[in-house]
């Protein structure tokens, strides 16, 4: 497997455990604690985004219509990683234009499969299109 992965994740144990299992897993990791930069970091050749939803400046949410917004960003694949499973929840950041919802606690198992799926050049398409 390879692929550059973007972790945005505030929590020191989480970004830890997500930064593992993909660098075993072959993948090269850059990350953000807060979102800071993260268009820019994305545009330098990402092939996709981990996003918390609960960040200590802005939401993930907000995050994600930034990368929407901007031409060079707005196919990249966004999978939400979040504490909010319920079905509504799920439903909503789907609506908000993630590609996927990966739920916590985090199956290293699922993550893998996810991130795999979306680092195929060929499925870089826009929510929506």
């Amino acid at each position: 497997m390879s692929g550059t992965v973007i972790i945005v994740e505030d929590n020191a144990m989480n970004m830890k455990l997500l930064d593992q299992a993909l660098s075993i897993a072959g993948y090269r990791t850059l990350k953000s604690s807060d979102g800071d930069g993260l268009v820019e970091m994305a545009a330098g050749g990402a092939d996709v985004v981990l996003m918390d939803i609960q960040l200590p400046k802005r939401s993930g949410v907000d995050l994600l219509k930034e990368l929407r917004e901007d031409p060079r960003t707005r196919a990249m694949p966004v999978l939400a990683v979040t504490a909010f499973a319920d079905p509504e929840s799920v439903n909503g950041f789907l609506s908000e234009g993630f590609n996927q919802v990966i739920t916590k606690p985090i199956s290293v198992r699922k993550l893998l499969e996810e991130v795999e799926q979306y680092c195929n050049k060929d499925r870089l398409i826009p929510p929506g299109q």
